[in-house]
């Protein structure tokens, strides 16, 4: 039966790449994502008004999410990198759609 629709897509995500809205819906896509020490994830909007908040993290780490906090929104064709160093689990949400469900975490191992 066929349908390798998820293998042979024009949408192939870059390594370490976490979709925002993608198709409009209120997701990050990968909602997880497991990276080594020392490895640069990317943030792409792809619908509007969206943010990467910080809900928690390993306690010596000092992600920030992006720049503004809750209240400070981004559009679609935006881009926001950081480098994990510290490992442990990082939980955040996107705050206009955390009703929604729109939470992810990026978990740092050896």
């Amino acid at each position: 039966m066929g349908g390798g629709d998820d293998d042979d897509g024009g949408d192939e995500v870059p390594e370490n790449t976490v979709l925002v809205g993608p198709d409009n819906n209120f997701v990050f896509e990968p909602d997880s994502l497991t990276v080594s020490p020392g490895t640069e994830v990317t943030w792409e909007w792809e619908s509007d008004t969206h943010n990467v908040v910080v809900e928690n993290q390993p306690e010596d780490a000092d992600w920030p999410g992006t720049e503004g906090g809750e209240n400070q929104f981004y559009d679609t064709g935006y881009s926001y990198s950081y480098t994990f160093e510290t490992p442990g689990t990082y939980e955040y949400y996107c705050s206009p759609h955390r009703a929604q469900g729109m939470t992810g975490e990026i978990i740092v191992e050896e």
